[in-house]
């Protein structure tokens, strides 16, 4: 890494320490801390060649972006934000580069957030989309389903929901720097709680907190679906940083899923930290996990 790449991540990983990391630790009202990350969200540049459309998916507000008229393959991405962060707002961008790259239209949704829609809400939300996209007459073979962070708990869920109901599984699994066991007992958390730019032990903390009804238990595999079996999973790809507080979260998924015969796709890009995808225009390992979600998502193309 030469010099002036170097010097820019060290920048901008001081940066994020101190206007996200660091403020996740003070317990900031749930209004301020969502205020906060929509700001920060806004400096992410927009593909403005991309086509963005307001709709509405089974009562909730959704946003379709199509790179194209005509697109073989829907990608239905679930954002992050331990559970009680996050939205339209804070993804849209990112998402508009995915569909560019991919050429594939991308739906994404304003999932119910905790502590106002503890657990199941959300995951009873999202299972009703995808009911209702079978319902518009969309194949599941020309769906990948996607997430990031407390997204991919909630679509590796999802996913494993579909297949105990017996319906129709997608074609391809995306996990961002998924967070999946909520016992918090991965090694990362501790050996990269300095390293981590973005992500804190108190964010997640938090999270689990406010997600939680005090009836179910951390480890039950439906809110942390490491501990669920993982058989007849659809091909998966995993994308994680070195750096990341939940890098064996991701470690420990892939091992589990190969060993129950899934095909995963699985990379650590070095240097990298929570949801560095999102920052990929800056990157180059940030370019490179967005060229490897295309490959991935382009060999799910079953037309």
């Amino acid at each position: 890494m030469d010099i002036s790449r170097m010097l820019k991540q060290f920048l901008t990983e001081q940066f994020l320490k101190t206007s996200i990391r660091t403020p996740s630790k003070l317990n900031l009202p749930i209004g301020s801390a969502r205020f906060s990350i929509e700001q920060m969200c806004k400096l992410f540049p927009k593909d403005a060649n991309i086509e963005i459309r307001k709709i509405s998916l089974a009562g909730l507000k959704a946003e379709e972006l199509k790179p194209q008229d005509e697109s073989t393959q829907l990608i239905f991405h679930i954002h992050g934000g331990a559970f009680y962060l996050g939205s339209l707002n804070t993804h849209r961008a990112f998402l508009t580069h995915v569909a560019a790259r991919t050429q594939m239209q991308v739906i994404h949704v304003d999932y119910p957030l905790s502590p106002e829609h503890r657990f199941p809400t959300a995951l009873n939300a999202l299972f009703d989309v995808y009911q209702e996209l079978l319902n518009q007459g969309i194949q599941a073979k020309d769906i990948i389903l996607s997430g990031d962070s407390c997204g991919a708990n909630l679509a590796l869920a999802l996913a494993l929901r579909i297949r105990n109901e017996k319906l129709p599984q997608v074609s391809g699994l995306i996990l961002l720097s998924p967070f999946l066991d909520l016992t918090l007992t991965s090694e990362s958390i501790r050996f990269n709680q300095k390293h981590d730019a973005l992500l804190s032990l108190e964010t997640i903390e938090t999270g689990i907190k406010h997600y939680l009804p005090k009836n179910v238990d951390v480890g039950d595999p439906r809110v942390s679906p490491m501990f669920d079996d993982f058989k007849d999973l659809p091909p998966t790809l995993v994308q994680v940083g070195s750096k990341e507080l939940l890098l064996d979260d991701a470690k420990r998924f892939k091992d589990k899923a190969e060993q129950a015969g899934v095909d995963v796709t699985f990379k650590i890009y070095t240097g990298m930290w929570h949801n560095f995808q999102m920052f990929h225009p800056w990157f180059d390992e940030g370019k490179k996990s967005l060229a490897d979600l295309a490959e991935f998502a382009h060999k799910q193309d079953k037309d």
